[in-house]
């Protein structure tokens, strides 16, 4: 069957290189994504992330924090003391109406009676005396307890800021490590596979053309360090982000696509 004027099959040479071309650039994202992992695992080991802990840790803080919490046990055994001591007035109290509702005057009362009767008042006096204290060392307790824990609030907001800003460094320069490290390699890489794809091919090989194949290398790092940086969902979003941008390289005109349509049929 002769071919149309037309149409021109591609030679083998041609059909190779192009889907050597295709494998080559698949190992450079390959290579340029395992690159990437091994830079940042040389990075964390150099440069441990920073913790909160580093930072609330500080001997001020550390100091003050430390007073708030022995203020506030000392605030709750206080008040396990008050119960005990509420307990107490109740049964002085109950030993008192006891002797009186028995012994309304205080001639019928023998003088055992009357000694008992007075020793729980006594106890009823001391008990209350008592309560007062503990009462007093409660409001004295958690006025200090306050005041302690509003000087520890600005040192901790300002060592929540100071986190904050020193993981952001961390993480921007991380990015950078990962990103520009392994792209230098893999760009000498595809310069050097165009020269050899040009030279085994006799031709312009389509590597050569444009500055698509390293979008897609830069592409497929981007989307690594998303995955590191925010897991599945900062990947697929950056993905979307990337596909979005290749779409608008793609030549959309309409010559082309009546080419394409005269060449199927």
């Amino acid at each position: 069957m002769t071919e149309s004027p037309g149409k021109r099959t591609p030679a083998r040479n041609q059909l190779t290189a192009s889907g050597a071309e295709v494998v080559f650039l698949v190992f450079l994202v390959a290579f340029g994504m395992g690159l990437g992992v091994w830079v940042e695992r040389a990075f964390t080991s150099v440069w441990k992330e920073p913790t909160e802990q580093q930072f609330v840790s500080k001997p001020s803080i550390k100091e003050k924090q430390e007073r708030v919490n022995r203020l506030e046990s000392a605030i709750k055994e206080t008040d396990k003391q008050l119960d005990t001591v509420a307990l107490e007035q109740l049964k002085h109290t109950a030993a008192l109406k006891s002797v009186e509702k028995s012994y309304p005057e205080t001639a019928s009362r023998t003088a055992e009676i009357q000694k008992n009767y007075e020793t729980a008042k006594t106890q009823q006096l001391a008990a209350n005396e008592y309560a007062e204290l503990l009462n007093a060392r409660v409001s004295s307790l958690k006025k200090e307890a306050d005041e302690t824990a509003r000087a520890l609030e600005p040192e901790k907001q300002a060592a929540a800021k100071e986190f904050s800003r020193r993981k952001w460094i961390y993480l921007v320069a991380r990015f950078a490590a990962v990103l520009l490290v392994p792209l230098p390699v893999v760009l000498l890489a595809l310069f050097v596979g165009t020269r050899f794809f040009n030279r085994v091919a006799k031709r312009r090989v389509w590597m050569s053309h444009g500055s698509l194949p390293i979008l897609l290398v830069l592409c497929a790092l981007l989307i690594l360090l998303a995955y590191q940086a925010f897991q599945i969902a900062g990947a697929v979003l950056i993905g979307m982000i990337l596909f979005l941008i290749l779409l608008r390289k793609i030549n959309w005109s309409p010559a082309d696509s009546e080419r394409n349509q005269s060449d199927l049929g």
